[in-house]
C-alpha cells in the first residue's frame, strides 16, 4: 500500500547535499521567474510580487524535501499551506501565474526532479515572454474618467468628441444628476490610454465651458 504514494525519483530528505542543492537551484530558479515576472509586467506600478516568487521557490523546495515521501507529512504541509491567506489581493491573472510557477519549481526541485525545473523554466519563460511583448500596449493602461457638467442638461458630445478625437476607446459607466445644482456628473470606462495621453485628455476636456470639473484616474492592477 505504501508503495503506491511513494515516488522513486524523489530524493530521501534530511541529508546536508539533497537540502542544500534543492535550496539553492530553488533560488535560482525563483530569481528567474522573478525577472520574467519584472519583464512581463514592465510600465505597471506593482512591482512588489517579485521579492515573494524570489522567496516562494526556496520555501516550497524546503517544504518538499522535509516531507519527502512521508504520506501524512504531506498531508499536514498540505493543510498548513490551505489556512495560508496573501495580504495583497492578487488583481492580476497573470500574478496568479507567476505564483503558481514558483511553487511548481519549488516542489521540482524539492523533489530532485531539476530537469523538469530547468526545462519548464526555459519554455513557461519563453512563452510568457512571447505573450506579452506587445509593444504597443505595454505602457498603456485603463481608467476611469469623471466628468461634471453644467448645465445637466448638456449632451455627451463635450466629451465623446474629445475622446474620438484622441483615438481613445471608452464606454460609459455612470450617469448621475443632481438637479440641486443643475449639474450631471458622468463616470466613463478608458481603455489603453497612453501615459502621454493623460495630460493632454484633461487639458482638452477643460476646454469646453460646459465641462466644469474633470479627472482621470488611472485603474491600479
Amino acid at each position: 500500500m505504501n508503495q503506491l504514494f511513494t515516488n522513486p525519483t524523489a530524493q530521501e530528505p534530511g541529508t546536508f547535499s539533497t537540502a542544500l542543492t534543492a535550496v539553492l537551484l530553488a533560488t535560482i530558479f525563483g530569481i528567474v521567474v522573478a525577472c520574467l515576472h519584472l519583464l512581463a509586467t514592465r510600465g505597471r506600478d506593482r512591482v512588489d510580487l517579485w521579492r515573494t516568487l524570489i522567496l516562494i521557490a526556496p520555501l516550497i523546495a524546503m517544504a518538499t524535501v522535509a516531507v519527502g515521501t512521508n504520506l501524512a507529512a504531506a498531508f499536514t504541509l498540505f493543510g498548513t499551506l490551505a489556512i495560508v491567506r496573501f495580504r495583497t489581493r492578487i488583481r492580476n491573472p497573470l500574478d496568479a501565474v507567476f505564483v503558481i510557477f514558483s511553487v511548481v519549481i519549488g516542489l521540482a526541485t524539492g523533489n530532485g526532479n531539476h530537469m523538469v525545473a530547468l526545462v519548464g523554466t526555459m519554455v513557461v519563460g519563453l512563452t510568457i515572454l512571447i505573450l506579452t511583448s506587445n509593444p504597443d500596449k505595454r505602457n498603456r493602461r485603463d481608467g476611469k474618467l469623471r466628468i461634471t457638467l453644467s448645465p445637466a442638461d448638456t449632451t455627451n458630445d463635450c466629451w465623446t468628441d474629445v475622446l474620438d478625437e484622441l483615438g481613445i476607446k471608452h464606454r460609459l459607466l455612470s450617469n448621475e444628476m443632481d438637479r440641486r445644482a443643475d449639474t450631471r456628473t458622468v463616470m466613463v470606462g478608458t481603455m489603453n490610454v497612453e501615459p502621454e495621453m493623460d495630460q493632454a485628455l484633461i487639458t482638452r476636456l477643460q476646454e469646453s465651458a460646459q465641462i466644469i470639473k474633470v479627472s482621470h484616474k488611472i485603474a491600479q492592477d
